[in-house]
């Protein structure tokens, strides 16, 4: 079963809509806190606290629905690289099951450590002719973009940092969203990949599934408000230490930096989109 109708009857009633900024505006989702001792549906992790007694060998687990703490042999895991994290006394965990021996954990996810923002830089990419304003073809139509001077070029060329802060009650928030300059962003001859405007995220079967929320276009003269899409991305761990994380995501391995949080990353990229916009208009006068 596809991992969307698995998740929309728990998500169906913690996700809503909010009106705000532009129209047709992406928006991100508010969602109700969660009670993380509840399991979200399919899910057959094991999640708690690390408690004394964790070492490379074993990890002892206070579980989150009660009880005593409970002993996991974490060699199997150390040996296949399956530690996602350094798990510390307190920390929050998540652990994957030996189907066939309970006692053993085949994968343990430091959850707390996974918490922050992670980006990874995003270069834009030259438009197709066709596509530019008819102002920038005027001005390019007698020069191909390859012949372009590396000077012209590194006015447009500038990296970005996306990504996405993890929070706490599995509330997330997305890096990368730029004020756009209407009239330059029109006029310039490369766009940037579109940024995914995180909401929630959630551990399930060790796995990270990242939600996005999109608000529709409004038809015309309708005043009622348009369903919103939610998308659910499916990602999986390779490794993480305090500062780097790497994801696959449909067969994409991707490196991610720890930042301090979200506002200050946007602000970062949103400084250094001004400035380049500042010198792409100049240069188009």
């Amino acid at each position: 079963m596809k991992i969307k109708y698995l998740f929309f009857a728990t998500f169906a009633g913690i996700l809503t809509m909010v009106s705000c900024g532009k129209k047709n505006e992406p928006v991100a989702n508010i969602g109700t806190q969660i009670d993380v001792s509840k399991q979200i549906v399919g899910d057959s992790m094991i999640y708690g606290l690390a408690c004394e007694g964790t070492s490379d060998s074993n990890i002892v687990v206070y579980p989150f629905n009660g009880g005593d703490p409970i002993k996991y042999s974490c060699i199997d895991a150390h040996k296949r690289h399956r530690i996602i994290g350094h798990p510390e006394i307190g920390d929050w965990v998540g652990l994957v099951l030996d189907k066939e021996d309970t006692t053993v954990a085949t994968m343990v996810v430091n959850l707390d450590q996974l918490k922050g923002t992670w980006t990874y830089t995003v270069m834009p990419t030259f438009k197709d002719f066709k596509h530019l304003s008819k102002r920038m073809q005027k001005k390019m139509e007698s020069t191909l973009i390859e012949q372009m001077p590396d000077s012209e070029r590194a006015l447009y060329m500038v990296p970005r940092e996306y990504g996405f802060s993890l929070k706490r009650s599995h509330n997330a928030e997305p890096v990368g969203r730029i004020r756009h300059n209407v009239g330059v962003d029109e006029d310039s001859p490369v766009e940037y990949p579109e940024v995914k405007h995180y909401a929630q995220w959630f551990s399930w079967n060790g796995r990270l599934i990242l939600v996005s929320g999109r608000r529709e276009p409004q038809v015309e003269g309708n005043q009622k408000p348009k369903p919103q899409k939610v998308t659910f991305d499916t990602l999986d761990y390779v490794m993480m230490t305090n500062d780097t994380l790497v994801l696959i995501h449909n067969g994409v391995t991707q490196g991610y930096h720890r930042k301090t949080n979200a506002m200050q990353a946007n602000a970062h990229a949103n400084k250094k989109a001004a400035e380049a916009d500042k010198k792409a208009a100049e240069n188009l006068k």
